[in-house]
């Protein structure tokens, strides 16, 4: 009787919750919609009653940044354009090796999820050991989406997909070519810059959607050995796997939910 009643008043709290909504820091009850004739379950501004469209303005004005009004607030002395396109120089020059350490400040930093911080002689050192295009000489990366973050003004974020056959050797970590090719999922990338137009920072490897590629959800070169057959013999180079505390409560749940149906 007593799990009826918990659950009786579950559903009554999720109703009430289906017709709310969390703007400016309380709740606020939104009528149902109407659906126009035909449209199905499209909606568009047209569609919203005055509440919802009240709604609307507010979560537009509290919550969603107005990029615009940052963007002319800015007062790095490069301009995003500029910012974007030594990007783009950096990567073209320096993607498969550090040939032009030039252009790396002397604090530079490279960071992954997994691998780094790594200062600079630590990355140009570690860089140039993997012979990257020699393993996958039909490498493409993929980068696209160039863009300046507006809280981080001397920041560019892109992304990156990238595919590529491992029909080289690059030992040791490929001693012989294995024919496999590997697919990454969408990875997002940044290169910071000082006001000398120096690359300080240079971020890769974070992982936007584990489900698409074959790389198991891992993002830079641990995906690519993954995909392989060539993975780092440590936990980390592996997919995720859920721990057993996680695998436990979430059986607890399920029985207790069980319970009470």
């Amino acid at each position: 009787m007593a799990l009826r009643r918990v659950r009786s008043f579950g559903l009554l709290a999720l109703m009430a919750l289906a017709s709310a909504a969390f703007v400016g820091g309380r709740w606020t009850a939104v009528a149902p919609r109407a659906v126009r004739p035909g449209r199905g379950a499209a909606l568009d501004e047209a569609d919203l009653n005055p509440e919802q469209q009240a709604l609307l303005e507010r979560f537009l004005s509290s919550q969603v940044t107005d990029e615009a009004k940052l963007r002319k607030e800015r007062t790095f002395p490069l301009s995003e354009e500029e910012l974007i396109r030594r990007t783009k120089i950096y990567l073209a020059l320096n993607q498969d090796e550090v040939a032009v350490p030039e252009l790396l400040a002397e604090d530079f930093v490279f960071c992954g999820p997994i691998i780094g911080p790594l200062k600079k002689a630590r990355y140009i050192e570690q860089f140039k050991s993997f012979k990257f295009r020699e393993a996958f000489p039909d490498r493409v990366n993929e980068w696209h989406d160039f863009r300046v973050d507006p809280f981080e003004e001397n920041r560019v974020w892109f992304t990156t997909r990238g595919r590529g056959t491992n029909t080289g050797a690059a030992p040791p970590l490929i001693p012989e070519p294995t024919g496999k090719a590997f697919e990454n999922p969408p990875q997002a990338c940044s290169v910071r810059f000082n006001e000398a137009g120096e690359v300080t920072e240079y971020t890769i490897g974070y992982v936007m959607d584990r489900r698409i590629g074959n790389t198991g959800g891992l993002g830079g070169l641990l995906g690519v050995l993954y995909a392989v057959g060539k993975p780092f013999p440590y936990p980390e180079s592996q997919p995720y796997q859920p721990s057993w505390q996680r695998t436990l409560f979430e059986s607890a749940v399920q029985v207790l939910e069980s319970l009470m149906k």
